[in-house]
């Protein structure tokens, strides 16, 4: 299975290019954390491929190779889960959310799935035009799109609080959604 549409090398741009507001992803969580007090993040991501680029800055792990019981009070997995099966999903979840502290926080920024057929006709035009009109040729901007339901595999928001409550994680929230992704927090109490 490939896990990323883009090289590590180019990850960045891409990302840009591909989904809205994607700094907003982080925004969202540094505003959070800081509200919180907390500090000691590790960063989760499908493999540690990329993380060669991002050096040191943060204690960097695959989603499923996380083995650790409550040692985070922080964790991200941003764009990760969707590339991974429904079992795989909640495993990565339930991995999480032992290896947060009491009143940890998880967070989970995801490509998700509307609710109905016409709805995702609507989304994924909308998005594939957000592509084009951010720097990608019409071509790379549909075989990205094309890319749904057969390289990642989104789930809808409903499913999102599903497949964390069934991994363990208490308190789950949205707390940000556009176009067709969405973030996720939830509470270890």
């Amino acid at each position: 299975m490939k896990h990323t549409a883009f090289k590590a090398e180019e990850y960045d741009k891409k990302i840009r290019q591909t989904l809205p507001y994607y700094e907003d992803f982080y925004k969202q969580i540094l505003d959070i954390l800081s509200v919180m007090g907390k500090n000691d993040a590790v960063w989760l991501d499908i493999s540690k491929n990329r993380f060669q680029k991002a050096g040191n800055r943060f204690e960097q792990t695959a989603v499923q190779e996380i083995e650790e019981y409550e040692k985070y009070d922080v964790i991200t997995a941003v764009q990760v889960n969707h590339y991974l099966s429904e079992k795989d999903r909640e495993s990565a979840v339930k991995n999480c959310y032992q290896a947060l502290k009491k009143g940890g926080i998880f967070f989970s920024f995801e490509n998700i799935a509307p609710n109905s057929e016409k709805g995702k006709q609507i989304v994924l035009q909308r998005w594939q035009n957000y592509q084009i009109a951010n720097g990608k040729d019409p071509a790379e901007a549909d075989a990205h799109i094309r890319r749904y339901g057969t390289e990642y595999f989104p789930i809808t928001v409903n499913a999102h609080f599903e497949t964390m409550q069934k991994g363990g994680v208490q308190n789950v929230e949205l707390i940000w959604m556009s176009y067709m992704q969405a973030g996720f927090m939830g509470i270890k109490e």
